[in-house]
């Protein structure tokens, strides 16, 4: 058996913050893809500053130069955070493993960018850092994503469904042996977009929308996206959610009341709607199993009643959220753990989740200067 212990980093689309997590993970033997026991040591959320709120925002807007100056200093900003977070636990890390904010995902394209430069990160903390993990999967024709389903299969393996709830909100079943998983809707980045148009960050509870009223046109109109239609293997771009879902909810002259109800009406019957076309594609039935359910979105307590009061009438399966800091950390847990697999020459991209041709091993190393990996 051995230990490590690793802080995962994750950016979020939803622009809520730069979560760390410092995890433990005892191993099993050398090459074995086996977690004999694992804890989120400490973990916290740093709020974005303003300016890099209103960076990521644009960062799509920026020319060659823009965007790769963006990139190596948002590594700095990571690892000045990463610094900030380690001085205040005595346990150093074996490594660092960060997402990066993601810019651009095209997987048809056969591309993907995660900015937040990982030799930045190393060079200001010292830590290996292990970085760019959905390139690989792309490259091998797969979508990418989710990665969450490693995590899964892992950690959270008594759990046949699992959904995380953030700026996007993902689905992964566990069906005989394998795991499937894909991007079901946006979620939390239109949520707070449609809270701003009322004069908040984001909706409290879910008190808003459960002033709202459901507006079954805006539904319809949803559902034509072709998006909504396609098969799985599948995954959002943030770009494509701001360009051709956004102007759809702009368009209709409801107020944010409204508009807000009807979103999280539309989030939970996709959610509905894509565990069926599991049960069908699969011939499987998840009937009176328990979904575990991680991400912002599980504290939209609004959103939740609509995801459970659906879920159980039309899948016949109970909702189930975990302790506080797996709700918060669970992503942040995933990339912790995403970094061992690569540290191990292990991997983490699962093929029957995101389409590629194999199962593969994501993340390129940044040794750092103070340990070598």
């Amino acid at each position: 058996m051995k230990v490590y212990h690793g802080l995962g980093v994750m950016s979020g689309s939803s622009l809520d913050g730069i979560d760390f997590a410092l995890c433990r993970f005892e191993c099993g033997d050398e090459g074995e893809k086996t977690v004999l026991d694992w804890e989120i040591v400490e973990a916290e959320t740093f709020e974005l500053s303003v300016f890099w709120e209103e960076r990521l925002k644009k960062a799509y807007l920026s020319s060659a130069k823009e965007l790769w100056l963006a990139h190596v200093t948002f590594g700095k900003y990571i690892g000045d955070l990463a610094n900030t977070f380690l001085k205040r636990t005595s346990i150093k890390p074996d490594f660092i493993s960060s997402h990066g904010h993601t810019v651009f995902h095209e997987p048809q394209n056969h591309m993907t960018l995660q900015i937040g430069h990982g030799a930045s990160i190393a060079a200001i903390t010292g830590y290996p850092t292990i970085c760019d993990f959905r390139s690989t999967d792309v490259a091998l024709n797969g979508q990418g994503a989710p990665m969450i389903p490693v995590a899964e299969s892992l950690l959270f393996s008594e759990y046949p469904l699992c959904l995380n709830i953030g700026g996007i909100v993902n689905v992964s079943a566990r069906v005989d042996h394998h795991y499937i998983a894909f991007d079901v809707s946006p979620a939390n980045q239109v949520l707070n977009k449609l809270a701003s148009m009322s004069g908040q960050a984001f909706d409290q509870d879910g008190l808003t929308a459960r002033k709202g009223v459901l507006q079954p046109e805006l539904i319809l109109e949803l559902n034509k996206l072709d998006y909504f239609n396609g098969q799985y293997p599948k995954s959002l771009d943030n770009n494509w959610i701001m360009k051709e879902l956004w102007p759809i909810i702009k368009s209709f002259d409801y107020s944010p009341e409204d508009k807000l109800n009807t979103f999280c009406n539309f989030i939970a019957e996709r959610i509905s709607q894509e565990i069926k076309s599991v049960c069908l594609k699969e011939n499987t039935d998840f009937h009176g199993q328990s979904m575990l359910v991680t991400g912002g979105g599980a504290y939209n307590q609004y959103l939740m009643e609509c995801i459970a009061e659906i879920c159980l009438n039309e899948n016949g399966i109970h909702v189930s959220i975990p302790p506080k800091q797996i709700v918060e950390f669970k992503e942040a847990l995933l990339m912790a753990l995403a970094g061992l697999l690569r540290v191990k020459n292990i991997p983490n991209m699962m093929a029957t989740v995101t389409g590629a041709s194999v199962d593969n091993i994501g993340g390129c190393i940044y040794q750092g200067t103070k340990e070598m990996i």
